[in-house]
């Protein structure tokens, strides 16, 4: 008589799926039937453990970890699936501020999507918001990347992107690698330069927003007062070339 062959870990892989039903299951768990879905038949808690180790116990380095990093078991075919996934997150995320009026509310949905979007780029880049003419989200877009310590940032694609659209004002958002939010004098410059810029078409810069992980892990030129100094600085220009 044969003996019958048993699939590895069927009964543990249930018993995860019974913790997770019951929201028991710890972080690791979780990652390790996530896995298990990929990878078919073997017992994927050493690769669970390993990446939750390389990710510092932070699920926003998953999948920078399963990505980048080498993690012995783990092929093309499960990066595609977490691939998949964080597509999924993403999407998900920006569907919660899409179409909706800005707002408080949808600030914070903008800035957790964009803190999924940059959580393990090593480069800043700058990302575009449009809101139509009632105020409503219509969508997003990267505008530019830049080098590790400074984005570059062109009013003029801006502004084509934002006509072409026919958004009448937007948010900027960028990352700092560095993790720590705070504007620098370029940030500042550049920002006042933009918002003079898009006056100019009759276009609104609402916000700039910049993406870190230290502190609140952001900083908003319009929170912090600045958006409303920038705009009676133009002004005061205007007032004055009108003399």
């Amino acid at each position: 008589m044969e003996a019958k062959v048993k699939h590895y870990g069927v009964g543990h892989i249930k018993r995860l799926k019974d913790r997770f039903k019951k929201d028991m299951a710890a972080k690791p768990e979780i990652l390790e039937l996530m896995l298990s879905y990929a990878i078919k038949g073997k017992d994927v808690k050493p690769q669970a453990k390993d990446i939750y180790s390389k990710s510092r116990s932070n699920f926003r380095k998953v999948f920078d970890v399963i990505e980048n990093q080498k993690i012995d078991g783990v092929g093309e075919e499960t990066k595609t699936f977490f691939q998949v996934v964080r597509k999924f997150i993403n999407y998900h995320s920006e569907e919660t501020f899409i179409k909706q009026k800005f707002s408080a509310s949808s600030q914070a949905d903008i800035i957790a999507y964009f803190k999924n979007v940059c959580s393990d780029m090593a480069r800043e880049a700058v990302y575009c918001v449009y809101l139509d003419a009632k105020n409503k989200i219509s969508g997003n877009s990267i505008i530019c990347e830049g080098t590790i310590t400074q984005s570059l940032l062109y009013p003029r694609e801006i502004i084509s992107e934002t006509m072409k659209r026919g958004a009448l004002s937007i948010v900027i958002l960028h990352n700092h690698p560095s993790g720590d939010p705070s504007p620098s004098e370029n940030d500042r410059k550049i920002t006042r330069k933009l918002l003079f810029a898009v006056k100019e078409m009759d276009i609104i810069l609402l916000d700039h927003i910049i993406i870190g992980t230290e502190g609140k892990g952001y900083f908003s030129f319009y929170e912090e007062g600045l958006m409303e100094r920038y705009n009676s600085s133009y002004r005061s220009v205007l007032e004055a070339s009108q003399l």
